[in-house]
């Protein structure tokens, strides 16, 4: 983004970007008579000898250049309604000294005739029509044309909506304004005063009386925007968890201890059981194939159990969502105002949430693979824009607070020639000094009275401070990857024999019994395999909010005013 033809962050804020010298200023000169006269031009034909009365134009900074003028029309038949739509030039041409000289003060169109058929006069209101020109661009042309920033999670889609409020969307991020120039161009007018002035008005150059200041109440001067600000998106969490059953030796199994063993089946159960999902390449100790002598004692091994497991090693997934919201306090203030008014406070909020299609079937679908931890379902870009239109929405909402004072003055227009929206101007008559941009221009051309007046406002900027702070949006917070996992070792029970425990149902692992029992009633245990883990905790599972906040300082320059 570019403020006066440098970046906003590299140059003084109200300031020239530094690559060319700030020009001289023109000092007004009084107490030199002119002739003057009008030519005025409509679809293309001069007309100027059938204007009467009054002929006015009011151009203003962030609007629709409007007008009006009287035509005679000479007998005839007449439509009114062609008229519309007509194009209209209206040249000052004034003639000082000897030298004649002509500049364009207004290019527009017909927007609304009236007739007086009695007198056979036209009277026409004028618009540059600003809107409707901006309104015929396409996008990329108005993002061309305004610059600033916008953010689809600010504002509602641009497609099948109008164009201009688009332009406006983009503008409400800028310190500046769209207009049109007096010879018809769409262009952008910074806000700020420039150091050296374009024009200075010293003592007798202004109309008698027509000098005034108004001044912003209170009300009207924020200095202190608070941005409320949800960002939601969805954590996809994994907890793995690594087990392993050792359930002894085959020869010892075999000979002296024979005893039940699980399945893969009975793990496999117990894995489903918990909510879990066995991961890949688990570690399966089977039962060793027939053999005529395994463990070297004379006797062969049939293995008719070809489920049967020695021992294993293998790993256990959990997945599930968590919906996180970063909760955003952002505050941009102007210090200095605040230091001499006290805080006068707006507040805006906004949200948006980050869709993921992975977050809504991450808990339900089948996996074998995946790290312990979590992964989030950002959008960075989304985030980046849409704080970067709050912050500089904000920043133009405090800019515009503190250049609502305003100075009228008034003065033949040949004096104000050259003057327009995008200058700065110095004054120090009629007992105020001040400086200030031009942001309203109004001629008035009396044909019968032979006045040409002109009346500039100037907006006038307080407030202080030197520090600009970079529009950054503060980070996300993440939170810390969980440390790696160690294997939990199962217990094994066995009953079927005298002296065993009680079975203990709530104990992991494998429970089952001795092949051959040293009494008649033994206690028998149930043969299952069983995993327990632990619950998912509440901060793990449940909306997790997380605030952020930031303050931003915003130095607003202290353009000349004295009484």
């Amino acid at each position: 983004m570019l403020i006066n033809g440098g970046p906003i962050n590299s140059a003084p804020i109200n300031g020239a970007s530094g690559a060319v010298a700030a020009p001289e200023p023109e000092y007004v000169v009084a107490g030199i008579s002119y002739r003057w006269r009008l030519r005025v031009t409509v679809g293309g034909v001069d007309l100027s000898d059938q204007v009467l009365g009054v002929t006015d134009t009011d151009r203003e900074g962030g609007a629709a250049g409007v007008g009006g003028l009287e035509l005679y029309l000479p007998p005839g038949p007449v439509v009114p309604s062609d008229w519309v739509g007509r194009s209209v030039t209206l040249d000052f041409i004034w003639t000082t000294e000897g030298v004649t000289h002509e500049e364009r003060r207004y290019t527009g169109q017909i927007l609304a005739p009236s007739w007086d058929a009695a007198n056979r006069i036209l009277a026409c209101e004028l618009s540059d029509n600003l809107q409707q020109r901006v309104e015929a661009l396409s996008v990329a042309e108005i993002d061309a044309l305004t610059g600033g920033f916008w953010s689809a999670d600010v504002f509602e889609p641009v497609e099948g909506r109008s164009r201009w409020d688009y332009a406006l969307e983009r503008m409400s991020t800028r310190t500046a304004s769209l207009d049109c120039s007096p010879t018809g161009e769409l262009r952008v007018s910074s806000w700020y005063a420039m150091a050296t002035p374009h024009y200075v008005f010293g003592p007798g150059t202004t109309l008698d009386g027509s000098v005034s200041l108004q001044l912003p109440d209170l009300s009207r001067l924020t200095n202190h925007v608070v941005i409320e600000a949800d960002y939601r998106y969805s954590r996809l969490r994994q907890k793995n968890e690594s087990w392993s059953w050792v359930g002894g030796g085959f020869c010892g199994w075999y000979f002296p201890d024979n005893k039940e063993l699980p399945t893969i089946e009975m793990i496999e159960d117990a894995v489903s059981s918990t909510g879990s999902q066995l991961l890949k390449d688990p570690s399966w100790d089977l039962l060793p194939p027939s053999d005529i002598d395994p463990c070297l004692t004379g006797q062969p091994w049939v293995n008719n159990f070809t489920d049967l497991l020695l021992g294993a090693q293998f790993r256990t997934g959990r997945r599930w969502v968590q919906s996180i919201t970063e909760r955003y306090t952002l505050t941009v203030e102007a210090p200095a105002s605040i230091a001499q008014a006290g805080p006068v406070v707006a507040r805006v909020g906004g949200a948006f949430e980050v869709e993921s299609a992975q977050a809504e079937t991450w808990g339900s679908t089948p996996f074998d693979s995946g790290l312990n931890g979590h992964t989030d379902s950002r959008d960075e870009t989304r985030r980046q824009a849409f704080f970067a239109v709050l912050l500089r929405q904000a920043l133009a909402q405090l800019v515009d607070a503190h250049r609502a004072t305003r100075i009228s003055l008034s003065l033949p227009t040949p004096m104000a020639a050259g003057i327009d929206l995008t200058h700065t101007l110095q004054l120090d008559d009629q007992g105020i000094a001040a400086q200030g941009r031009v942001t309203r221009v109004r001629d008035v051309y009396d044909h019968s009275g032979g006045t040409a007046i002109t009346t500039l406002e100037l907006a006038v900027m307080r407030g202080g401070g030197a520090v600009n702070d970079a529009l950054v949006p503060p980070a996300s917070v993440d939170e810390p990857q969980p440390p790696g996992i160690s294997p939990t070792s199962l217990p094994t029970q066995l009953g079927g024999r005298s002296g065993v425990p009680e079975y203990d149902e709530d104990l992991p692992g494998f429970a089952g019994n001795y092949g051959s029992s040293d009494i008649a009633d033994p206690i028998r245990y149930p043969r299952r395999f069983k995993l327990t883990v632990d619950e998912i905790p509440a901060e793990q599972r449940d909306e997790l909010p997380v605030p952020i906040a930031a303050t931003y300082s915003v130095a607003i320059p202290n353009d000349l005013l004295e009484l």
